[in-house]
Parts: C-alpha cells; structure tokens; sequence
C-alpha cells in the first residue's frame, strides 16, 4: 500500500511550473523538477510504482533516481522500466503503470524526441511510494 501519491510533472528542472497535459508537439523536450522519493521521507523498502497516462503521445520517456540527498549532473542515472532504460510511444493513448524497486532519494522524470516525431500529450506521471 503506498504513503504518498504524487504528480511528478508539476514544475520542470529550472523551477517553472508545467500546465497539464504537457502538449509534447507544442513544448517539445521536458526534464521534471527533482521529486523527493521513497528514502528522502526515511522508508526503507523501496517499492515504487510510477502511472503515465498519455493522449495521442508519440516520443520517449525515461525515468532517473539518485540516491544523493543533494544531487548534483553526474549524480543521476536511469531506471529501467519494463526492462528498457527509456519507453518509447507511438501514439498512444491511456494509462500504464511500472514499479521499480530502489532506495531512490529524489526521482525525475524526462520526456523527449528520440525518432524525429513529437505529437500529442502528456496527461499526467504518478508516482506512488
């Protein structure tokens, strides 16, 4: 049963606040602001589960952690989800969630064009811990 719930696309990395959904054809690339996680709060089982809901999205998106408590560039690195270090989505619509496990202090979120083809939407991206 998770603690806490919380929308990771609230502001991006420079502190700006992020309208949802997040129109990825208009916008184009997105690096989430840093969302405190699981061990910031001091839990120690690491469980996770991220939702993403989409409308029409075509592009990728990645999830990174850190397990420093005041991260720096190189503190960060990615968390495989389904296997896959980034998902990529070809127009797809509706809602899917992945859980991880991981001692995650801060968690970020990056949407982004890796085949030359951003369209449609970002709904919304759920963590639950």
């Amino acid at each position: 049963m998770s603690r806490n719930s919380v929308q990771v696309l609230t502001k991006d990395d420079s502190g700006n606040a992020i309208s949802l959904p997040y129109d990825f054809g208009a916008n184009g690339n997105l690096t989430s602001a840093n969302v405190p996680a699981d061990s910031y709060y001091g839990f120690t089982d690491g469980l996770h589960t991220v939702s993403i809901s989409l409308d029409g999205f075509t592009g990728s998106i990645a999830l990174e952690g850190t397990l420093a408590t005041t991260p720096g560039a190189t503190d960060w690195f990615r968390i495989p989800l389904s296997g896959s270090n980034a998902l990529n989505f070809t127009t797809s619509s509706g809602t899917t969630a992945y859980t991880f496990t991981g001692n995650y202090v801060y968690i970020k979120a990056l949407i982004f064009d890796q085949i030359s083809s951003r369209l449609g939407s970002v709904k919304s991206i759920l963590l639950n811990y």
